[in-house]
């Protein structure tokens, strides 16, 4: 689309954003909660009832994106204003929602015609009800939901194009480790699959027959109109694919196939109404378009300036999309089917195009309000449910928290999950006899939150959730100095690739080059000892990261040493031995990643790891006079020394006028220390030393408080220490700013506007 029909509507936006009102300013309509917004509108459309007016057919295009099998998955589902919808999802909620959005539609639009697509990475990285069936339930609730067009995403390429063939087109599988597979009731996708940036190495081929893009008629008789669906995907596939399942493939540039085909549709089909199916990342603000889709675009304007795409659903990235990039819309529904897009417009039967650029909203699939699930996919989930109970339902572990364990990072990109599942590697390295120092993960392998139910129980399904690719585990042999670039290569200008890690820990200071804004000073043992340059050490990684994924080239000079099992029983074994020896599963951040500043402490050296834990673990009860007993907890088995601050000395580093208490804190970390010696007064103060097994000590000040009556002195006070993170993955509050008067002007003086509307030229080739 590329002519513009102008209305009255139009020219107000216009001269709103123009003069300014619609920065940080929400309009909330009249008797709607703001909580009940999303888009910063009514979530549900509410359409006047539009005809096919002349030679004008409405058109609407239902999308998804990176949906990973996810049958039951659910989560939150956020928009770009920050707008958190909590536990949206699961395929027979989404698959109602469609319906009803399309009912809608139907029932607003006389005549209108709507059509379902996806765009990429439909399977892979999926949860076991779909996973341990090779991701055919997925293909069949795909079907149910009618979803006819689709292009890949680097997930199809996970186990090879070869056998996600074999999955769209209902083969045999090759394969049945769990017995489960054999006799599952396959369906051959009715998703066409479009792409046009995948050939066979050295040739144009496009694999198994697919095609570049497809054209769908829609209306009757005379009055049919088409649109043209192109299929591309990033050209990042070798960064992120096992090498045997990329090497036969060339990855052609993205925007040059979308100015290719968009003209061949144009020129030689007569199809002006172009969509593009990429799974390439995109973010928005205020409609405002960012991130490759954006660059993309802008590279086909300048390739073709004639280019008449109107639309771009997007993904890989999953999140929340809906702006315009020089009148093409592009949107993103998030991930794991918690959202999804809503596309309408109207086509020109003359002109063969859209009448302007399609609006869309961004929606979420939530529980609140929600129409009922669809019972014919939920039949489906069910029966996926009933054939892996089996394998998914055992107990392999009981953690020793309530709660999930999480995989989310801090400011410095490290996660509790990331910790346990590198420990695991460690530990299942020397259960084989294997001696190793490091193991290393990219993030991004690590899928989901390790779930944890009610009675604490750890299941095999959980478990396989959070490693679901079955990468092969290597026992490489780096030196320090690969070791140090691998670590520098997570801190490129975006940050995107990043790894979890154990037994070393690293500290990194800001950078000059803009290329790489942070470096690393420091890497050392868990014993504190330094990592060494030209020493070699033996390192756990799986064998994507072996192959360079993530763009982590360091890898790639390592020596094979030895093999272990895929990552999924790695980590899944890992639990079960800590059961079979009594042990609860426990995880946590710990500081394996530390930001040098003034703030802790003039010297790099002085970020201890061990400190950090100790820093971490240790919370003082009140202390208030009469009190004979100093009680709290810390580390398990935590050495702790006690004295009495001078007057003279106000500094921790405290001067002792009589002989320490000395304690040990017992196996739960707790301590009871006699205190009865030092006749404290109100503001005096105890500086407390707390040694671990590696010699690793903090220093604590505990100040004497007044004396309070017993009812008031039972609350919990935890000696703050200085933070070594902030929280930068907090979304921004969105609110309504009181700008009525403002509003009423702008208004008045925007009425006075005409109504303009410019017929569309285009000239049909």
């Amino acid at each position: 689309m590329k002519k513009w029909k102008q209305s009255l509507k139009s020219t107000m936006v216009f001269f709103l954003f123009a003069s300014g009102m619609g920065v940080g300013a929400t309009i909330f309509p009249i008797n709607v909660k703001a909580e009940d917004l999303v888009n910063g509108q009514e979530a549900t459309l509410a359409a006047e009832n539009v005809s096919v007016k002349g030679n004008q057919i409405p058109i609407q295009i239902l999308g998804i994106n990176d949906f990973h099998g996810a049958l039951s998955t659910t989560g939150s589902f956020y928009t770009d204003a920050g707008v958190k919808v909590e536990k949206a999802g699961s395929a027979a909620l989404l698959s109602s929602y469609l319906n009803r959005a399309e009912k809608t539609f139907a029932e607003n639009n006389i005549g209108g015609q709507t059509i379902r697509v996806h765009s990429g990475d439909m399977v892979g990285a999926s949860p076991a009800n779909s996973a341990l069936l090779q991701d055919e339930p997925t293909v069949n609730v795909l079907n149910q939901m009618n979803f006819t067009i689709g292009t890949l995403g680097n997930h199809e390429f996970d186990e090879g194009l070869g056998e996600f063939n074999r999955i769209m087109t209902a083969g045999a599988p090759t394969k049945d480790p769990y017995g489960i597979l054999a006799s599952y009731p396959r369906e051959a996708s009715k998703a066409e699959i479009v792409i046009g940036n995948v050939v066979k190495k050295g040739t144009k081929d496009i694999p198994y027959g697919w095609q570049p893009y497809t054209i769908k008629e829609f209306g009757e008789g005379e009055q049919k109109v088409k649109i043209g669906f192109i299929g591309v995907v990033t050209t990042e596939i070798p960064n992120l694919v096992l090498r045997e399942h990329y090497e036969g493939y060339d990855f052609l540039d993205e925007a040059t196939t979308i100015a290719k085909y968009s003209k061949a549709l144009r020129e030689e089909q007569g199809v002006n109404a172009i969509v593009v199916l990429a799974h390439i990342p995109a973010v928005s603000k205020q409609q405002q378009v960012s991130g490759d889709a954006a660059e993309i675009l802008a590279k086909v304007n300048t390739l073709d300036p004639d280019n008449s795409v109107d639309a771009l659903f997007a993904g890989h990235n999953h999140q929340y999309t809906n702006g315009v990039v020089n009148k093409t819309r592009v949107v993103q529904s998030t991930s794991q089917g918690k959202g999804y897009v809503d596309l309408q417009g109207k086509i020109d039967v003359a002109t063969k195009d859209f009448v302007e650029t399609p609006t869309a909203e961004v929606l979420p699939v939530s529980p609140v309000n929600a129409p009922a699930p669809d019972g014919n996919v939920g039949t489906i989930v069910k029966d996926a449910d009933d054939r892996v109970i089996s394998v998914t339902s055992k107990k392999i572990g009981i953690s020793k928290e309530n709660g999930n364990i999480s995989r989310e990072v801090n400011e410095f990109k490290e996660s509790a999950l990331g910790n346990l599942i590198t420990d695991g590697q460690i530990a299942m390295a020397k259960a084989k006899g294997i001696n190793v120092d490091f193991a290393m993960t990219n993030n991004g392998g690590v899928r989901a939150d390790l779930l944890v139910n009610e009675n604490r129980e750890i299941t095999w399904g959980a478990a396989q959730a959070v490693q679901p690719f079955g990468n092969i585990m290597q026992i490489v042999e780096m030196t320090g100095a690969q070791i140090e670039q691998v670590l520098n290569e997570q801190y490129d200008q975006e940050e995107k690739y990043f790894l979890q890690l154990s037994g070393l820990a690293y500290t990194f200071i800001e950078n000059a080059d803009a290329a790489q804004p942070f470096k690393v000073v420091e890497m050392k043992k868990t014993d504190g000892s330094p990592i060494l340059k030209d020493q070699k050490y033996r390192v756990v990684i799986n064998d994507f990261l072996f192959g360079g994924g993530d763009g982590f080239s360091g890898f790639v000079g390592a020596k094979l040493i030895d093999a272990m099992q895929p990552d999924t029983e790695t980590f899944i074994n890992y639990i079960e031995s800590k059961t079979a020896k009594g042990e609860e599963i426990t995880a946590k951040i710990e500081g394996r990643k530390a930001k040098y500043t003034e703030e802790t402490g003039g010297s790099t050296t002085e970020i201890n790891e061990g400190e950090e834990l100790i820093k971490k673990a240790t919370t003082f009860d009140p202390l208030y006079v009469g009190n004979e007993y100093l009680t709290g907890v810390t580390i398990p088995n935590g050495k702790l020394s006690v004295i009495k601050e001078t007057t003279e000395n106000s500094s921790v580093k405290a001067v002792a006028t009589e002989e320490p208490v000395v304690e040990q804190a017992a196996n739960d970390g707790k301590f009871k220390l006699n205190i009865r010696s030092f006749d404290l007064k109100e503001g005096e103060k105890l500086v407390v030393t707390i040694t671990d097994s590696n010699q690793n000590s903090v220093t604590f000040p505990v100040t004497v408080l007044k004396a309070v009556s017993e009812s008031s002195s039972t609350t919990q006070t935890t000696i703050q220490t200085s933070s070594s993170s902030k929280d930068k993955n907090k979304l921004p509050k969105t609110g309504e700013s009181n700008q009525g008067i403002a509003y009423f002007g702008i208004v008045l003086i925007a009425s006075t506007f005409v109504v303009w509307e410019f017929k569309k030229n285009k000239v049909i080739k």
